[in-house]
């Protein structure tokens, strides 16, 4: 028989109300609140919207306004974050799974070491060389044509 006490704590879900979240992330309750309306991230528990309610964040949208908020301090506009968060959302990713990286004009989604998409662009894909493992590549087969060439001179 399963323990009840244990079913209930792992059903349980941590929440957040708009007061704790804004002291947690270091955003205003009004900029949350704006956040919230203009639907760059609404709280995925309870909204504001649902008459009376208070809104109620979860862990997975503190993470998701910490980006935000990052990214706002690397001076990147909103309406740039609100293209690359809905197309990362289009793509079934969650942004805290995600590498985000930025240039200050763009933002770019890491997809690994030779892949990176312009998703401002939606989707075009940005390839990565590494110019030290091409000089690395260039320097080993020279030593094997030289070590070659002096094998055959002996």
């Amino acid at each position: 028989m399963p323990n009840r006490k244990k079913s209930a704590e792992a059903s349980k879900i941590i929440s957040f109300d708009v007061k704790e979240v804004s002291r947690i992330v270091g955003a205003s309750r009004r900029r949350l609140e704006y956040w919230d309306k203009t639907g760059l991230l609404s709280p995925s528990l309870r909204t504001v919207s649902e008459k009376g309610s208070p809104s109620v964040y979860s862990v997975q949208d503190i993470i998701d306004l910490k980006i935000i908020l990052r990214l706002r301090q690397s001076s990147i506009p909103l309406q740039r974050i609100r293209a690359g968060f809905r197309f990362i959302r289009e793509q079934q990713q969650t942004l805290a799974s995600s590498v985000i990286l930025s240039d200050g004009k763009t933002l770019y989604l890491y997809q690994d070491d030779d892949l990176l998409v312009d998703i401002l662009k939606k989707g075009q894909m940005v390839s990565r060389v590494s110019v030290q493992d091409l000089i690395d590549e260039v320097q080993q087969k020279v030593r094997k044509l030289e070590n070659g060439k002096n094998g055959r001179k002996a």
